[in-house]
């Protein structure tokens, strides 16, 4: 996990006992709760204001982590899908070992628990089973409208740009009556940078650790 507390800051520590800086100006300001602050006069102000400058309670590495995880599950439910007519094909490469083919499942399990979408399923390009017409054809028979289909690729290769078009193409001609959607692949999304950045970081950790 990325360090979080910001050292060149140059009131730092602004709290005794100050772990995260995440939240720097605390977002429950003016709490009340008397435990943590209390009213003082501002000759500034020339009125009392709340004080908390001896609460650290929101500089907690516990407390941010427990706020940032409430934040992404109401975010996630906030954002699950109502239709029942929109069906999702997630599109693996696919592999000889199974192992390797179990990873996608658990995937789209996470992917339908997010969006609170059940029609979401795996499908392969080679070596294994459901392969993409098996998955769109599972689909269409459950009376889905649009098919949303999604390259599991990190790079825009022939299987991206002429492989997976092509087998959309007759899919299409087959099923003229349900809508194609063929989204960009894994490797073209801003947030992979991102995802390797902390993968960066965590294995920074580790090796320091040592």
């Amino acid at each position: 996990m990325p360090n979080r507390s910001n050292k060149a800051c140059g009131f730092f520590p602004c709290h005794p006992g100050l772990e995260d800086c995440t939240f720097c100006y605390c977002p429950f300001y003016p709490c009340l709760n008397e435990i943590r602050g209390k009213f003082i006069y501002s000759t500034k102000h020339k009125k009392d204001i709340w004080s908390c400058m001896t609460c650290n309670w929101i500089h907690k590495i516990s407390v941010v982590d427990n706020i940032l995880a409430s934040i992404r599950n109401n975010n996630r439910k906030g954002r699950q899908l109502k239709t029942n007519n929109i069906g999702v094909i997630i599109l693996s490469h696919g592999s000889r070992l199974q192992k390797a083919n179990a990873s996608l499942n658990k995937i789209v399990r996470a992917i339908r628990q997010k969006t609170g979408l059940d029609t979401i399923v795996p499908a392969y390009l080679q070596f294994c089973h459901p392969d993409l017409e098996r998955s769109v054809k599972d689909l269409v028979a459950k009376g889905i409208g649009t098919v949303v289909i999604i390259p599991f690729f990190l790079f825009n290769g022939n299987h991206v740009t002429r492989d997976i078009p092509h087998i959309i193409k007759i899919e299409k001609e087959k099923y003229p009556q349900v809508n194609f959607v063929y989204t960009k692949n894994l490797g073209e999304d801003t947030r992979i940078p991102d995802i390797v950045s902390d993968m960066v970081e965590e294995a920074a950790k580790n090796v320091s650790a040592y």
